[in-house]
């Protein structure tokens, strides 16, 4: 078979794609990633409608507690995309659907293994953070229902994954939003209509889940048909296949579980400055959630086409892709930068009813509006280096950013308060996207050498 080369026209050959075919694929992704934010906003909104910051607290303390477990398995979606993209790069069928029932497998047991774990891991999470007694409370209360959801959560994420392998950006977008919207629903109906308040938040967002679950379990039948997923429970258990996954997992809950360890010591230090700063902190923490993953979407379009391309061993493909996707990366960032920058005054009132607190929010929301331009080039890396499964490298660029986000919180904290923490966020974006930069040569080179290993043997 001839090597894939570079032609004039539109998108002609699926390696190396225009920057529009980047966009169209990236603004569904991001759109779809976003609702995943949206939903604790959505909490935090209904919520604050009742007035007390300290029962927004408590569901961010929850939700920190929550999310640092669930990130232990942020494998189900990092190398299910950069597997099924590879997958797609070598037109390998029986991969595509192996490399969804793999994770599958995964994010169920996962799922009841922290059911069973879950009076451990609160109050593990409750002792780390230490918040008032007052928030603790609210944090039971959502917590006890929302791990209820964990399964359905880490099924969603996988087969989500897969759709993004595919392609599929459309698919991803219907199902979260769809998720979105029946979360919205069913909080506002327990929460404002019956009065369940924070338990009826959270299972608002259970319910939901499971819905959500269903129709995407449903999507990807449709997709491939049942047939194709019965496959030998001997292929499904292969040794060699686990270890490949696990091996890429152990980097990504090395480097995801510190990023996520880092947004944990925001709300730990921010509640050392009293229940309202907290408060703000989780606003503040909810909004950039959502902004990361409005720019997630330049990563995921880099990590499905960078996979492309190492799958199928061309580099000039990869060069193709990382460059246009850092054109469209510094444009997206600006946009995003400008957007949250502009938005304060409408949107802090929608969050929360208590002046105190939307003042107290406004006084950090200038870092906010400097994250999007900072934290792009992060994201872009982990889009890259996900897509080739180079997963090292995210892991070592994590950590020496965590030593310097650390040294900054020892630092800045006790000098600047609450601003301190956001400067150090700052500083741990730049270094994870400079670790990555320099790990970019040796990506290449691999590349090409497989590029001259394929054509050896095509001769």
């Amino acid at each position: 078979m001839p090597q894939r080369t570079k032609t004039a026209g539109r998108d002609p050959d699926p390696l190396f794609p225009s920057v529009g075919r980047l966009v169209r694929f990236g603004v569904p992704v991001a759109l779809a990633g976003i609702a995943v934010p949206l939903m604790g906003l959505v909490d935090v909104a209904v919520l604050g409608r009742l007035g007390d910051p300290a029962v927004i607290a408590g569901v961010g303390v929850a939700g920190t507690v929550l999310t640092t477990v669930m990130w232990c398995f942020s494998f189900l979606r990092f190398t299910t995309t950069g597997l099924v993209a590879q997958a797609m790069g070598r037109d390998d069928q029986r991969g595509l659907v192996l490399q969804g029932l793999r994770p599958m497998l995964a994010a169920v047991i996962g799922g009841v293994a922290l059911w069973l774990l879950q009076g451990a891991i609160l109050s593990l999470g409750l002792a780390v953070i230490a918040p008032e007694p007052e928030v603790a409370a609210f944090s039971r209360s959502y917590f006890q229902v929302r791990v209820w959801g964990a399964p359905f959560t880490l099924t969603i994420t996988t087969l989500s994954a897969w759709f993004m392998g595919l392609g599929a950006g459309r698919t991803v977008m219907v199902v979260q939003l769809f998720l979105n919207g029946l979360n919205a629903a069913l909080t506002l109906l327990l929460v404002l209509g019956l009065g369940w308040g924070v338990a009826g938040a959270a299972a608002g967002t259970v319910l939901a889940e499971l819905a959500t679950t269903v129709l995407v379990v449903w999507l990807a039948l449709r997709r491939l048909p049942l047939p194709l997923w019965r496959q030998p429970a001997a292929l499904i258990l292969e040794r060699g296949a686990w270890r490949r996954l696990f091996a890429a997992n152990a980097d990504i809950v090395v480097r995801t579980l510190l990023l996520t360890v880092c947004f944990a010591l925001i709300t730990e230090r921010g509640a050392r400055f009293g229940t309202l700063t907290l408060a703000a902190d989780q606003v503040l923490l909810q909004t950039f959630l959502l902004v990361a993953n409005l720019l997630d979407g330049v990563a995921i379009a880099a990590e499905v086409f960078v996979g492309r391309a190492v799958g199928a061993a061309n580099v000039a493909a990869l060069r193709h892709v990382v460059g246009r996707s850092a054109m469209l990366a510094l444009v997206w960032g600006g946009f995003i930068a400008l957007l949250v920058a502009s938005t304060a005054g409408v949107y802090l009132p929608l969050m929360t009813v208590n002046p105190e607190l939307v003042a107290e929010t406004r006084r950090y929301w200038p870092w906010l509006a400097l994250l999007p331009l900072v934290s792009v080039w992060a994201f872009l890396a982990d889009g890259i280096y996900f897509g080739s499964l180079r997963t090292w490298v995210l892991r070592n660029a994590m950590l020496v950013g965590a030593l310097f986000y650390v040294a900054g919180l020892l630092v800045f904290g006790p000098v600047l308060g609450n601003h301190g923490l956001w400067l150090s966020l700052c500083i741990l974006m730049v270094v994870r996207a400079v670790g990555a930069a320099l790990a970019w040569p040796r990506l290449v080179r691999d590349v090409a050498n497989a590029e001259g290993e394929l054509a050896d043997r095509r001769v």
